[in-house]
């Protein structure tokens, strides 16, 4: 224990020196499309294109990508819920990087606090968190790249606070493989980001695209209300429900819109009762996702239209990555692993409380939906 302590001095003081020279150097969030207010008028509910902001710690320079061989390859896409990401000292935020570096796309859930400097869409600087710090720059060791939400949203009346009463969005992708597409909706799905009547917390749209342009999608990363009371179903199915009717509203050709993340679903009879109209969940078997070997839940699904989004990979399904396994091998600090035996409150301080799961998506010869052909004949009829 000792030795993990004075591993965790040494880091934070690292990471400090770090954060400290990227605040000099100005690397921040970088504005892709500036169409946002100041005030945070940036929804993608609201009719314009809010602000992307894609983030990078250093320069990657020859960083290894793990390369498919193909351009074509199936995208390999995984959504991970790292309980209280950036609020525990204890966790070995490279070891789970490490587990992620074989995936195109990575969405995180529970990022409690923004890893470099920056500002909120009120002008006030972001508080950086040397833990949540490690984590983003153990991703860009391994040649990620990321797009973060503009500021954190959570039940109360106040955010744009370090702690686990808000969240953070993020998603990292490998470059070579997808890029943000800032022509589709994107960004938080609702204006109202703190104390929301419909949401526990905002979710958020991510939208990318392959370099061939012949595959772009949206991905809206949740984390729904827990718990297994009446009033807690209630509410996720009244998120589950906005959420749809958000995606009907959305006017553009692309319709390939994917609702991924911890959406603290019970049992198989919640799936199917809130579950979208026209959409299935690759997760209908309520595989448990949760590291709990006590209390098994089927949290975590990823749920799209088989009739717009064809290119989800259905023979590959949604495959469920345990944690306690493949960290085993990782265990470096004194004492014994906290997976064998497994203890609860030590496993998820040091890694998570939830497993990643993975998806994949085939790139097709050709867009399906065609919204690129429609802006780019009104590009040509302007």
């Amino acid at each position: 224990m000792q030795r993990n302590m004075q591993r965790n001095m040494q880091r934070n003081l690292f990471l400090a020196a770090v954060i400290l020279l990227l605040s000099f150097l100005g690397v921040q969030g970088l504005p892709l499309t500036q169409t946002a207010d100041k005030d945070g008028g940036n929804s993608a509910s609201d009719g314009k294109v809010p602000v992307l902001t894609v983030g990078q710690s250093r320069d990657l320079g020859s960083a290894d990508t793990p390369g498919s061989g193909s351009d074509r390859a199936p995208l390999r896409i995984c959504s991970f819920n790292i309980q209280f990401l950036g609020n525990s000292t204890a966790r070995d935020d490279v070891a789970l990087a490490s587990l992620l570096k074989g995936y195109d796309i990575v969405a995180v859930q529970e990022l409690v606090s923004p890893p470099f400097a920056g500002f909120f869409p009120d002008g006030t600087p972001f508080r950086p968190d040397a833990e949540s710090a490690e984590f983003f720059t153990a991703m860009a060791d391994l040649g990620f790249l990321w797009v973060l939400s503009e500021e954190d949203t959570g039940t109360g009346d106040t955010i744009h606070r370090n702690g686990s009463s808000t969240e953070w969005w993020v998603c990292f992708y490998r470059p070579g493989r997808v890029q943000p597409a800032e022509d589709l909706p994107h960004g938080f799905l609702a204006e109202d980001r703190s104390n929301n009547p419909n949401f526990e917390r905002v979710p958020y749209a991510f939208a990318f695209r392959t370099p061939g342009r012949t595959l772009d999608f949206v991905l809206i990363s949740v984390h729904l209300q827990p718990g297994d009371g009446s009033n807690d179903r209630a509410r996720r199915a009244e998120e589950l429900a906005t959420i749809d009717q958000w995606i009907r509203r959305q006017t553009l050709a692309e319709r390939d819109f994917i609702i991924l993340g911890d959406m603290n679903l019970e049992d198989s009879a919640e799936v199917q009762a809130v579950t979208p109209a026209g959409f299935v969940s690759l997760n209908d078997e309520c595989r448990p996702t949760n590291t709990n070997v006590n209390g098994p839940k089927p949290y975590d699904h990823v749920m799209y239209s088989p009739t717009f989004s064809g290119e989800v990979d259905t023979v590959f399904d949604m495959q469920i990555v345990n944690l306690i396994e493949q960290l085993a091998g990782s265990w470096n600090s004194t004492g014994a692993f906290p997976g064998d035996p497994y203890d609860h409150n030590l496993f998820r301080a040091y890694y998570s409380d939830h497993h990643p799961i993975v998806f994949q998506m085939v790139i097709p010869g050709e867009d399906d939906d065609g919204p690129l052909r429609v802006a780019e004949r009104s590009a040509t009829v302007n």
